[in-house]
């Protein structure tokens, strides 16, 4: 049998890739179910924090303005509010925005993020932090975002400095998702309950 020395390159380097791939490919099996039950419990915890009145969650079909909704219930049952994604085009790429609303129209908390989150680092990437976040929590829709010089607004939410437009598109996400609650919801008809 030929040594490894005096076979064609192209044969090494086939040889080499067949075993990184057979072993990367037994990697990924290995890992996948870890993987995917990570990140069910990372939206689950992400769920739970802007919508922090609710013990459970159940899916509902969710309409075009969103990604995804849920409803959350109290531990009796009882509906307290809505959570949703909703994904807008930011400065750089797409931005997804997780909102909590409850039953009087309030926001409860904002998750600002996703996997193609690439906003610019110091600027618009400072709308994932809590100082940004948190000014949206007890305020209604529709949000205006305010920049320097403004006139303060009672539903408006500083720009992050030189990030107006990352700071728009989260707001637009929020308000999308508001008034697709409001449509859906406003009427006074909580899902998960009879009527």
């Amino acid at each position: 049998m030929k040594s490894l020395r005096t076979l064609p390159s192209y044969v090494v380097l086939l040889i080499i890739t067949l075993a990184a791939g057979l072993i990367l490919g037994g990697v990924y099996t290995l890992t996948e179910g870890t993987i995917n039950e990570r990140q069910l419990l990372e939206a689950e915890n992400t769920r739970a924090r802007v919508l922090g009145t609710a013990e459970s969650f159940e899916q509902l079909e969710a309409g075009d303005a969103v990604d995804w909704l849920y409803v959350g219930k109290d531990a009796e049952g009882h509906v307290v509010g809505y959570v949703g994604q909703v994904t807008v085009q930011g400065y750089k790429a797409e931005i997804e925005v997780i909102t909590g609303i409850d039953l009087d129209g309030s926001i409860t908390g904002i998750s600002v993020g996703g996997s193609n989150f690439s906003e610019t680092v110091g600027l618009g990437a400072k709308t994932k932090d809590a100082d940004f976040t948190e000014r949206f929590k007890g305020l209604s829709t529709p949000i205006t975002i305010l920049k320097t010089g403004d006139t303060a607004d009672s539903n408006g939410v500083d720009s992050v400095t030189g990030a107006t437009i990352s700071s728009k598109a989260v707001a637009s996400a929020v308000n999308r998702f508001g008034e697709y609650i409001n449509a859906a919801f406003g009427s006074g008809t909580k899902a998960g309950e009879g009527e």
